[in-house]
């Protein structure tokens, strides 16, 4: 008896990623000048319908939402990319 098999490609056989992959570093003094509090985060999304910078806005506010002390930081490094090579 044959059995027919189907082959896939590597592509197909990885759970959905999302469109893009992003990096954020947020940094802030702590308080008494006792050195920074510095916070990176990443991933991958898929941000329909949103320009580059409401992405930063809305990440930003979503790392200050899990992290309040990060109110008011500075940005040290910001990217996102389509996530293909």
């Amino acid at each position: 008896m044959s059995q027919a098999v189907t082959a896939q490609s590597p592509a197909a056989a990885t759970p959905q990623q999302g469109t893009h992959h992003y990096v954020l570093t947020l940094q802030k003094p702590m308080p008494h000048g006792n050195g920074f509090m510095v916070s990176t985060c990443s991933g991958r999304c898929s941000p329909t319908g949103m320009s580059r910078s409401d992405f930063y806005v809305w990440l930003i506010g979503e790392m200050v939402r899990q992290t309040p002390q990060l109110a008011g930081a500075s940005t040290v490094f910001f990217d996102v990319q389509p996530n293909r090579l």
